[in-house]
């Protein structure tokens, strides 16, 4: 057995909740083992100490001096408000932020006296137009593949 499985078990043994299989192989790890005889009785403290847990006795003379007390106000202190930051500083982030948001609207929006620009070609359209060439020649190279169709070079 495992120690996890030692530990999963420990608790139901010492409240009398184990099958009468799973008691007796509980006991033969204790018997065999000190440190599982160890867990079981820091468990078992635990366990006492749980159950018998009770606050302090009060006497009735402390429970009325402690009434007393508060019905005076002398245990009562003001609380002290701490702020981490000026209170104008959230609404001036927000008037800046819709200052900010209205003139990028404003000067995003097309002008009535200015014609609206032309759509940019969109490349990854397919049209029978001219098909897009990507330069694979040299400088030199270009030149002379060009010369015999080039008008300027007929003399």
């Amino acid at each position: 057995m495992s120690r996890e499985e030692f530990t999963r078990l420990l608790g139901p043994y010492l409240d009398g909740e184990l099958s009468e299989e799973q008691r007796e192989t509980v006991e033969r790890y204790l018997a065999g083992s000190e440190e599982y005889r160890k867990l079981a009785a820091e468990a078992e403290e635990l366990t006492r100490l749980a159950k018998n847990d009770r606050p302090p006795e009060v006497s009735a003379e402390r429970w009325r001096k402690m009434l007393s007390e508060i019905r005076e106000g002398g245990t009562n202190q003001p609380f002290a408000v701490v702020s981490s930051r000026p209170r104008w500083l959230a609404p001036l982030a927000g008037l800046a932020a819709i200052l900010i948001i209205g003139l990028f609207i404003l000067s995003a929006g097309p002008n009535s006296s200015e014609k609206p620009a032309d759509p940019r070609k969109d490349y990854a359209e397919t049209t029978d137009e001219e098909p897009i060439r990507i330069k694979t020649l040299d400088d030199d190279d270009e030149e002379k593949e060009r010369k015999p169709l080039d008008p300027r070079f007929d003399e």
